[in-house]
């Protein structure tokens, strides 16, 4: 593992991070339960890209490896919100903690059914993005949170450099889109051409873009 590549990386994509937060942390969400709780689904899809980071500069890679579903997942949940769900589901998601709530909350779609979902009602450029995403990192993905063979070889094997920065890069994209999501819940529909400067300014440390990101061997 070449630390010191390993760590610009990370610098840069901290630097990132940060531009994207202060794009969002700027912005209230649109004054709508259904924003409000899609643009909290961002905030902890952004939290789960950090920790990532983190845990990668402690040389935790099967942990940090195992973040990519979490942030992906609540991503897809934040488009979900925005584009699929129903009000009921909206509403119930709100709801202040409780035993009922929680029994209510049981009954949200799984996540596969929540994508086809998102697939049937979100715009084509969304649900395009996300799909990607699960065809080629679905299986991967899933071996790391249940610690399947990928984590298995690697934990005993090591992380060659190449896969790492790939899962950074990854991360990264998935924050990019993040990004987007955030500004349409703020009401921002129009920044494109931000979110553009963006990707060029910070296109070393983001996925190539032409085709989807992957973030394991296969």
């Amino acid at each position: 593992m070449d630390g010191r590549s390993l760590e610009a990386l990370l610098d840069h994509s901290d630097e990132l991070h940060i531009e994207i937060l202060g794009f969002l942390e700027s912005e209230q969400a649109f004054p709508n339960l259904r924003f409000e709780a899609g643009l909290v689904a961002c905030g902890m899809a952004l939290e789960h890209a950090l920790s990532l980071r983190m845990l990668l500069r402690c040389s935790c890679f099967t942990s940090a490896f195992s973040l990519v579903r979490l942030q992906y997942e609540a991503l897809t949940r934040a488009v979900w919100i925005l584009y699929a769900a129903t009000d009921l589901q909206v509403e119930q998601l709100t709801a202040p903690l409780s035993l009922d709530a929680e029994t209510s909350a049981r009954k949200m779609p799984m996540f596969s059914k929540m994508l086809e979902e998102v697939v049937q009602k979100a715009p084509p450029q969304a649900s395009r993005m996300l799909r990607h995403f699960k065809d080629v990192n679905w299986h991967a993905m899933n071996s790391y949170v249940h610690s399947g063979i990928h984590p298995i070889r690697r934990h005993a094997e090591g992380y060659p450099t190449q896969l790492v920065h790939g899962v950074i890069r990854s991360s990264n994209g998935l924050s990019m889109m993040t990004l987007m999501a955030g500004k349409i819940l703020t009401g921002d529909s129009g920044g494109g051409g931000a979110v553009r400067a963006m990707q060029e300014k910070y296109h070393a440390v983001l996925p190539d873009l032409v085709e989807p990101p992957e973030y394991m061997e296969r």
